[in-house]
């Protein structure tokens, strides 16, 4: 990539800077992401914002993240399309062809739709530049569009997930699963120390199943079964770095009589491939009778043979297996409706992770990531979701695991990769705490005939001007505080604390707002911010003219929340611009502190 080229991309420092200070590399880093539609500031509805993305994968400041394995990027980011890029493309071109040609029936449709998918592949492949999960996306996209069949590969699947459940029902794989040498039972010298091997032993072969592939690959003959060696999966050795954590982060059954149980986790399961789900589902059923809360993350639409929303509503035995699941159907959902769904008794939730591609953290749902950063730990499966979460030098902000088969299908290979030590996780509680000593000074103050005032105002609404307007805001409640006799004045930006983002401190902020104890919630005006800069003796920058309060999307989410509380508590003063101007989305973008777009939201 002109005279700077990186060769080698092998750990944390060798990130990508997103302006490494070449104006070329620059230019030809932005061509990359726009060509490949994965450009946040040119695609701002499609593509994750920065601040979602950090919700999920730990990054320092300035570094690009790119959602593909290190081969194939530094392939691209070195130009060596035609050595490495081309086999993976024609690839590509395969499994489309070979859609048309299963699926098109009329031989004049099947030609028209192979040459317009041929003229976009050759189209699209021509600079070398386009990744080769984004080139399968466009392509499908014509083809589902041009042909009108909605759930490509959707029969196939039903009759796999039939196949795979009809086989572990039977006494074939039930006799293997529970076969147990005497050696083994004679190794332990307690019915407590056999009970809780034998539950790491069941785990242990759970896993090993769920990813033989012989097992939903294999389709039997005529109307007879497959005939499949369950001994042999059984006895696959599990290797890896991951096996004994992940092991003792899912077991709790109590090893001893009073001894203390692991807490329960939240564990985010990426699924895979249809009849692959059958297994899985054992493998789930058996954490939740330990008590953990599993989260089934789907496909929003069609990709090949990977399980979807509509599979999971349509296949009768998916729909069969999950019929006591929750399934979070809103793409968006908030920080405290989620904290809400999870606080419940289901145990069981499903949610698409907003693609139809293998894995792509710049596309998925904010309500993806917001259970990304909820959960305690990630479990992905399979070699394509390993080669984005593990073939290259980027740290997430949950342990991460994936399960695999090894390539000559030998051993199954636990793979682990620890979050990052600095990912910081405010847990509700933590929230809630330092809300409620909030709320204690507010009760002081009230207790001491002080009147109680909150400000909301414009902190991050405006890319780049945080530090300004945190600035302006210290300036404005300072003087506030002079002229303003027994008062107790609250300026949020004196209470934010390193790690916490847009999410943690609305619900935070939430708490403290519904206390009951504000005589006065005063909103930003433009004339604040006149005095502000009057304050500081500086001009009032462009940016900064004619906004007040009903700017910031938090504000508008803020004034909803004080007309809520004045209907219980009518003696709280609101002083500000007229409700009727907050008019900006009610939903902030995941993470953010400004405005990604006006919306027609209005209050009543």
């Amino acid at each position: 990539m002109g005279s700077n080229s990186r060769t080698q991309i092998d750990s944390v420092g060798d990130l990508i800077p997103k302006h490494g200070g070449n104006p070329k590399d620059d230019a030809w880093m932005t061509n990359f992401f726009t060509e490949n539609h994965l450009d946040f500031e040119t695609q701002p509805d499609e593509v994750a914002s920065p601040e979602q993305i950090r919700f999920v994968v730990y990054l320092p400041e300035n570094v690009v993240y790119y959602p593909c394995s290190t081969e194939v990027f530094q392939a691209i980011l070195n130009r060596k399309s035609k050595t490495y890029l081309n086999d993976r493309y024609q690839k590509v071109w395969k499994v489309v062809e070979g859609l048309v040609q299963d699926l098109i029936p009329d031989t004049s449709k099947r030609t028209f739709l192979t040459e317009l998918l041929r003229i976009k592949f050759e189209h699209d492949t021509h600079d070398g530049i386009i990744l080769p999960t984004r080139l399968e996306k466009r392509l499908f996209k014509i083809f589902i569009d041009k042909s009108k069949i909605d759930t490509p590969n959707f029969p196939a699947k039903v009759e796999r997930n039939k196949m795979v459940y009809q086989l572990v029902a039977g006494p074939t794989f039930w006799n293997s699963f529970n076969w147990i040498d005497q050696q083994t039972v004679l190794s332990f010298e307690s019915l407590e120390d056999l009970k809780s091997e034998a539950a790491k032993l069941q785990l242990k072969r759970l896993l090993k199943l769920s990813v033989a592939r012989e097992v939903w690959e294999n389709e039997g003959t005529g109307s007879n079964p497959p005939n499949i060696d369950f001994r042999k999966i059984l006895h696959r050795p599990l290797r890896g770095n991951g096996v004994e954590t992940l092991l003792k982060l899912l077991q709790r059954p109590q090893e001893a009589p009073g001894a203390c149980m692991e807490s329960p986790k939240k564990i985010l399961w990426l699924c895979n491939e249809a009849g692959e789900i059958v297994l899985d589902l054992k493998i789930i059923r058996f954490l939740l009778g330990w008590g953990h809360k599993v989260i089934l993350v789907v496909k929003d639409g069609f990709y090949l043979n990977k399980v979807t929303r509509y599979d999971v509503k349509n296949d009768p035995v998916l729909a069969g297996e999950l019929d006591d699941a929750s399934f979070i159907e809103d793409p968006g959902i908030s920080k405290k409706e989620l904290l809400e769904k999870l606080k419940t008794d289901t145990h069981l939730f499903i949610i698409s992770d907003g693609t139809q591609e293998r894995l792509n953290l710049l596309l998925t749902s904010t309500s993806f990531a917001r259970m990304f950063k909820e959960a305690d730990v990630v479990i992905s499966k399979g070699e394509g979701q390993w080669r984005r979460l593990f073939a290259n030098p980027f740290q997430f902000t949950r342990d991460v695991f994936n399960v695999r088969l090894s390539k000559d299908g030998q051993e199954v290979i636990v793979s682990y990769k620890p979050k990052h030590p600095e990912a910081v996780k405010f847990s509700e509680q933590d929230l809630k705490e330092m809300a409620q000593a909030l709320i204690r000074e507010m009760s002081a103050a009230k207790s001491r005939g002080e009147k109680v005032i909150f400000y909301s105002a414009i902190i991050g609404s405006i890319p780049g001007q945080i530090e300004t307007a945190i600035l302006i805001l210290t300036a404005f409640v300072s003087e506030l505080r002079k002229t303003y006799k027994r008062s107790f004045i609250i300026n949020p930006s004196e209470h934010f604390v390193t790690g916490m983002d847009a999410d943690d401190l609305m619900y935070m902020w939430e708490v403290v707002q519904r206390s009951g104890l504000i005589d006065i919630w005063r909103f930003q005006t433009v004339e604040d911010i006149e005095t502000s800069f009057r304050i500081l003796n500086r001009e009032v920058p462009p940016e900064w003219l004619g906004k007040d309060a009903t700017y910031s999307t938090g504000c508008t989410k803020e004034m909803k929340i004080a007309l809520d509380v004045q209907l219980s508590h009518p003696e709280m003063q609101i002083i500000g611009p007229a409700k009727e101007r907050f008019l900006r989305r009610s939903e902030y973008g995941i993470g953010k502190l400004y405005d990604r777009r006006l919306s027609d939201i209005s209050l009543p």
